[in-house]
């Protein structure tokens, strides 16, 4: 039987491969974000987390924030820090990562493919003697989209699958999010969006 997991591992291999070809296919859009400047993204979402670790799902959250020098480009580049917190009744979950984000615009919607690395500690609810919790070099590949709502907000949501290396136990957390996103442009002049 084919892991799940590996399905949208391939999935998300498969999207942003689809983002970085895009240029070539979305060549109308070429002149969407010439010389904006810069922006800040904080946002925020509710987060169902699947621990890889017993049979439960774990309810949390994640808390973000994506800078983007914006450029002459269909797909742009941002660099994003991600925070993802899931308590759960086997595990919590804690991991805090950092990485690009390459997102492009068609009409309202932003579809975006992230890839991430940092660390993550797991503290386990009901530990082996000497073997409370432990801590791990985490990488992560992702995807998602934004939907404008107003010039400023819009509703987010992803998927993002982590790899964790517990030496010998690997781990391979799943986390869904649904948010919202509050874009704090900075224009440095030239043409605007």
């Amino acid at each position: 039987m084919r892991n799940p997991l590996n399905r949208w591992t391939l999935k998300s291999a498969i999207f942003l491969s689809a983002l970085l070809v895009a240029p070539a296919v979305a060549s109308a859009q070429a002149n969407v974000a010439a010389q904006r400047g810069a922006e800040i993204t904080p946002f925020v979402q509710t987060s169902l987390l699947t621990p890889d670790w017993g049979q439960t799902r774990n309810v949390g959250y994640t808390a973000g924030v994506d800078y983007t020098r914006l450029i002459q480009a269909i797909v742009q580049p941002s660099l994003e820090l991600r925070y993802v917190s899931a308590n759960g009744l086997n595990v919590s979950e804690h991991s805090f990562t950092g990485g690009f984000k390459l997102a492009m615009t068609y009409h309202r919607i932003h579809p975006y493919a992230t890839l991430l690395a940092g660390t993550g500690g797991i503290t386990f609810t009901h530990p082996q003697p000497g073997y409370p919790s432990d801590t791990s070099f985490i990488y992560s590949i992702g995807a998602g989209a934004e939907f404008n709502v107003t010039q400023s907000w819009k509703v987010r949501g992803d998927f993002l699958q982590q790899n964790w290396n517990l030496d010998p136990v690997k781990l391979t957390p799943v986390v869904l999010s649904v948010g919202v996103s509050y874009r704090i442009p900075f224009h440095t002049g030239g043409w605007v969006h």
